[in-house]
């Protein structure tokens, strides 16, 4: 029988954290589809960054999320391509929220290419003002 340890001993490293602000949200059609935007700042490996998410969703039972194609830039000028799949989980009135997901890089920067080849594991707590702070671990 393999030991059960919980999910915070297979968490690496604090990779990135970042505070931000959704900046808009428009309903797309009749079914309820919207598109959220957000914008961040951050740190990602010690290195400034920001970051402008753009989400599309349908309304799921489950709550679940996907955002694709999303960039974070770099102070350098380093970019990063990644995708996030999750949840949010209600908190009471919206917007109050948690987020819990995965996140899968891609990036052609030499500094960073250890995104490449790693999972990151993200939360994020959204509070009244649409502001909030995230965070991603590295997945053991």
């Amino acid at each position: 029988m393999i030991p059960y340890y919980g999910v915070f001993n297979m968490l690496g490293d604090l990779i990135y954290e970042a505070k931000g602000k959704v900046k808009g949200m428009r309903v797309l059609d009749e079914n309820g589809t919207t598109e959220l935007t957000l914008q961040e700042q951050g740190v990602l490996f010690g290195i400034e960054c920001s970051t402008t998410l753009t989400h599309v969703s349908k309304p799921e039972l489950n709550e679940c999320n996907t955002w694709k194609g999303t960039t974070l830039l770099t102070k350098d000028g380093d970019t990063v391509t990644f995708t996030i799949s999750g949840i949010t989980i209600p908190k009471g009135l919206s917007p109050l929220s948690s987020f819990r997901g995965a996140v899968f890089c891609r990036t052609q920067s030499p500094k960073l290419s250890r995104l490449n080849s790693v999972i990151c594991i993200c939360e994020a707590e959204m509070n009244k003002d649409t502001s909030y702070c995230v965070k991603a671990w590295e997945w053991k």
